[in-house]
C-alpha cells in the first residue's frame, strides 16, 4: 500500500467549458489522502489557470504540445502514487458516493484490473456503459447494426437495452471514467501510446484479460458524461485517430498477410464517415443515442 488510495488522472485539452464540474465532484468524492493530476495537453484557452483556480491542490503536467490521450494518461499514472488510477474524461461528473463505490466493487472481486460506473446523461437518461469487446465485423459494421442484431440482449459490442441494473463482469467498459487496480497496471503494462484518441481502453482491456484480470462494472457508481468535447473540436482528426485506433488494435491481433486488408477497409470506412461528417450527420449522437430518440 502506497498511503495514497486513489490518484485521479484527468488528460485536459481545452476544456475550459466542462472541467469545473469534474474537479468540483473529484474533489468532494475522493477518499482523504487520495490526489489529482491534471495533464493538459497544450490547451489554447484557459484550462490551466481554472484548474489551478479550481483544485489549488491538483497536480497539473502541462505538455508544450498535444502528445494524445494514451500517452497523456501515462503521464499521469507514471506521477501517480495511489493504490488505485482513477481515469477520468474532463466533461464527467461523479455522483455522491460514485468513487466509494467503485473501490468498495475493487474489493469485492480480487481479480478485477478495471470497475466502471453507470453512466448517464446530462438530462437523467442512462448511457450504455458496457459489452463485449467487438469482433471485426461488428466494428466495420457499425453501433447502429449491431444495435439492430441484439437490442435488449447482453450480447454485442455494446448491450444498448440493458438495464445496467447489477454488478457483473463484462467484456468492457466505456472509457470516459474508470478505476484501475495498480498491480494490474505493473504487471501488464500502461497503454499503448500509439493511440491518440479512441481504442486505446479497448486494447488495455484485452491485454488485461489475456493476463487473467477481469473488468466489472457497478451500478452503485453514477457519473454523468456530457459527452463528445474534444471530439466537437477537430471532427475529422477524430475519425482519423478512430480508424487509426482500429486498425492497430486488429492488425495487431491479425496475421501480417491481413494487414493490407485492414488497412483498405479501415480507410474506407473512415472515407466514408468523414463524409457523413462534411455533410453534417450527427455521428457522435448516432453512436451514443438510438437516432430514434428525441435529441439525439
Amino acid at each position: 500500500m502506497t498511503g495514497c488510495p486513489v490518484s485521479a488522472v484527468v488528460v485536459t485539452w481545452n476544456s475550459g467549458p466542462v472541467i469545473a464540474g469534474c474537479l468540483t465532484t473529484l474533489e468532494r468524492e475522493l477518499p482523504p489522502g487520495s490526489e489529482v493530476i491534471v495533464v493538459d495537453n497544450a490547451s489554447s484557452d484557459s484550462t490551466v489557470e481554472l484548474v489551478h483556480q479550481l483544485s489549488p491542490g491538483a497536480r497539473v503536467i502541462a505538455n508544450d504540445s498535444n502528445r494524445g490521450l494514451a500517452a497523456a494518461n501515462n503521464q499521469g499514472m507514471t506521477a501517480a502514487k495511489g493504490d488505485f488510477f482513477l481515469i477520468a474524461n474532463p466533461d464527467v461528473e461523479f455522483g455522491p458516493g460514485s468513487v466509494r463505490a467503485l473501490l468498495d466493487a475493487m474489493g469485492r472481486h480480487a481479480r478485477a484490473a478495471w470497475v466502471g460506473p453507470k453512466f448517464l446523461y446530462e438530462d437523467g437518461a442512462l448511457q450504455t456503459s458496457v459489452g463485449n469487446l467487438p469482433t471485426l465485423a461488428e466494428c466495420i459494421l457499425g453501433r447502429q447494426m449491431v444495435r439492430r442484431r441484439s437490442a435488449g440482449e447482453c450480447t454485442g459490442c455494446w448491450w444498448d437495452g440493458w438495464a445496467h441494473d447489477e454488478e457483473r463482469q463484462v467484456g468492457r467498459g466505456f472509457e470516459c471514467a474508470y478505476l484501475i487496480r495498480r498491480a494490474a497496471a505493473d504487471e501488464i503494462g500502461l497503454q499503448d501510446e500509439r493511440y491518440v484518441l479512441d481504442w486505446e481502453g479497448q486494447d488495455w482491456v484485452e491485454r488485461f484479460g489475456r493476463a487473467g484480470w477481469q473488468v466489472w462494472f457497478t451500478p452503485e457508481a453514477e457519473v454523468v458524461h456530457l459527452g463528445g468535447t474534444a471530439r466537437r473540436q477537430v471532427p475529422f482528426r477524430s475519425v482519423v485517430s478512430q480508424h487509426r485506433g482500429m486498425y492497430f488494435y486488429y492488425s495487431d491481433r491479425s496475421a501480417p498477410v491481413w494487414k493490407p486488408f485492414l488497412a483498405l477497409a479501415f480507410g474506407g470506412r473512415a472515407a466514408v464517415k468523414m463524409v457523413l461528417t462534411w455533410v453534417g450527420v450527427p455521428l457522435y449522437a448516432w453512436a451514443h443515442r438510438d437516432r430514434k430518440e428525441p435529441g439525439a
